[in-house]
C-alpha cells in the first residue's frame, strides 16, 4: 500500500489558515479501531511533517484497554521496536470546537506491517482493481447520547430532555434531535471542516440512540476512514457538550442494539454498476452467494467484543443468519431500493464498535470469494427472515474465534499472520473479560449454591 503523504507546505499552509489551532493530535488506528499515537505543540508540527515519528510497533497487539497482549508473540520476541509514521495527505484538519484550539491527523505506517488493518483492507482493494473494478462504500453508524459520569466513569442516564423509557423510543421524531441541537449542530460542523461526507442524521429506537449515515466513497479505505473519523467527531462533540457518547454495541440489555451497516456496490473503469440487473447481476449473485458462505467465519470481526455478542436477540433487527433478501431488514445481506443505479448490498451484521477497517475488508473478501468460486446465494428471503431455516451465526466469541481462526477464506484474505495475531488477540481478551467475577454472578448464585 503506498499512502499520499502530508508535505511540509500543506502542513504551512494549515497552520496560516489556522492560528488558533495550539495543539495537533497524531494518531492510527488499531486492531480495535482505536486511534493511538501523539500530541504535539503547533511549533513542532512542520518538522514532523518532514521527518515524522515514531511509535512502538505494540501498537497493534493492544487490547481495548491499552494492554500489550504478550500471548500473540508479537511484544517480548521482537524488542517491540519503534516504527516511522508519516501523516498522510489530506488528513490534517482542525477540530473547531472548544475555542478551535486542536487539530488532528492520521498517521500511518512506513512500509508493510502486515498487522495493519488500514493495509488489510487495501490489500482487499488491490484485488478488486486487478481486475479493473473498484468497490463503492458508504457507513452508517449508530450511538447513544448519555450524562457523563462522575470521575469520569460510564453512565446509562440520557441527557435531560431525553426519553429514558424503551418503551417510548421517538423513533425518526425530532423533538429529541432539537433538545440536543447545538450537540448535533457541533457534529456536522466538526464533519464539514473535516471533509467528511456527512449525510442523515435520525433518532433510532433506544433511549437517547441516533444514527448518522455517510455519503458512499469510490475509494473504500477512505469510506472507512470516513467511519473512524466520525465517531471521534461524534466523541468530540460529545465532550465540547457537556454530554457522553458512545458506540457499545449493547450498552443496556433491554434496550436497543448499535450496529454498523455497510453499504457496497463494484463499478467497473466506466463508472457503470457492476451489480446492476433485471433485478441483478449475476455478479451480484455471486458476492451475495460469497457473503453468504464466508459470514461466519468473519463473525470475529462484525463482534469484536464480549458485550458485541449480547446485541443478537430475536427481533431486534440485528440478524444471526446469513439470509439475504430485497427491501427486507430482517435479513443479513439487504438490498435496499431504489434505481438500477443505486444496486448495492446493505450488509446489516457488524456493531457499532467494530473496525470499519476490518469490517469493509472482511466484506471485500467474502464478495471476492463468491465471485471467483461463483457461488449461488439461494432464494431470497421472504417476510420475516428469522422465520426461515438456516445455519446460525456463532454467536458465542469463542466459537466465533474458532471458526475465524481455521478459516482457510480469512487466511488467503488476510493471511496466515494476521488470522493468528488477531485470534490471540482476543481469545486473550475474552479470557480475561470471562474471569471477572461480576455482581450478576452474586445476585442470581450466591444464596442458592
Amino acid at each position: 500500500m503506498s499512502d499520499k503523504l502530508l508535505t511540509v507546505d500543506e502542513a504551512k499552509a494549515f497552520l496560516d489558515r489556522n492560528p488558533s489551532v495550539q495543539w495537533i493530535d497524531l494518531f492510527l488506528f488499531d486492531l480495535n479501531g482505536v486511534p493511538r499515537g501523539k500530541r504535539l505543540r503547533r511549533s513542532d508540527l512542520l518538522g514532523v511533517a518532514a521527518g515524522g515519528i515514531m511509535l512502538p510497533a505494540s501498537v497493534f497487539i493492544m487490547d481495548p484497554r491499552g494492554n500489550c497482549v504478550e500471548e500473540t508473540g508479537r511484544l517480548w520476541e521482537t524488542g517491540d521496536p519503534d516504527r516511522p509514521c508519516r501523516m498522510l495527505a489530506g488528513t490534517l484538519v482542525p477540530v473547531p470546537v472548544n475555542g478551535g484550539t486542536h487539530a488532528q491527523a492520521v498517521i500511518s505506517l512506513e512500509g508493510n506491517d502486515e498487522l495493519d488493518p488500514r493495509g488489510v483492507l487495501a490489500r482487499q482493494v488491490e484485488r478488486f482493481a486487478s481486475k479493473g473494478q473498484t468497490p463503492v462504500v458508504a457507513v452508517e453508524l449508530e450511538f447513544y447520547v448519555t450524562r457523563k459520569g462522575p470521575n469520569g466513569s460510564f453512565s446509562l442516564e440520557t441527557p435531560d430532555g431525553l426519553s429514558n423509557d424503551p418503551e417510548r423510543p421517538m423513533t425518526f421524531q425530532f423533538e429529541e434531535m432539537d433538545t440536543l441541537g447545538p450537540f448535533i449542530d457541533d457534529i456536522y460542523r466538526i464533519g464539514e471542516a473535516q471533509g467528511l461526507p456527512v449525510d442523515a442524521v435520525m433518532q433510532e429506537s433506544g433511549p437517547g440512540q441516533f444514527e448518522i449515515n455517510l455519503k458512499h466513497r469510490a475509494d473504500p479505505v477512505a469510506a472507512a476512514l470516513d467511519g473512524l473519523l466520525l465517531k471521534r467527531a461524534v466523541k468530540s462533540a460529545a465532550l465540547a457538550n457537556g454530554v457522553n457518547a458512545t458506540f457499545m454495541a449493547k450498552p443496556h440489555h433491554e434496550w436497543c442494539g448499535s450496529g454498523m451497516h455497510i453499504h457496497v456496490s463494484l463499478i467497473d473503469k466506466a463508472g457503470n454498476n457492476l451489480f446492476a440487473g433485471d433485478p441483478i447481476a449475476p455478479l451480484f449473485r455471486d458476492a451475495i452467494g460469497g457473503l453468504k458462505e464466508t459470514m461466519g467465519d468473519f463473525m470475529a470481526i462484525w463482534a469484536q467484543s464480549a458485550n458485541a455478542y449480547r446485541r443478537y436477540v430475536p427481533k431486534s433487527y440485528v440478524s444471526m443468519a446469513p439470509h439475504w433478501g430485497y427491501n427486507n431488514r430482517t435479513v443479513a445481506l439487504r438490498i435496499p431500493g431504489g434505481s438500477p443505479k443505486a444496486t448495492r448490498i446493505e450488509h446489516r451484521v457488524a456493531g457499532a464498535d467494530a473496525n470499519p477497517y476490518l469490517v469493509v475488508a472482511s466484506i471485500l473478501a467474502g464478495m471476492h470469494h463468491g465471485i471467483a468460486h461463483k457461488i449461488d446465494p439461494g432464494p431470497a428471503a421472504e417476510g420475516n427472515a428469522e422465520a426461515i431455516s438456516a445455519t446460525p451465526l456463532p454467536t458465542a466469541w469463542n466459537t466465533a474465534l474458532d471458526r475465524f481462526s481455521q478459516s482457510s477464506v480469512v487466511r488467503d484474505a488476510f493471511g496466515a499472520s494476521f488470522q493468528d495475531v488477531y485470534t490471540r488477540l482476543k481469545q486473550t481478551e475474552r479470557s480475561e473479560f470471562e474471569r471477572v467475577v461480576t455482581s450478576l454472578d452474586h445476585l442470581w448464585y450466591a444464596h442458592v449454591a
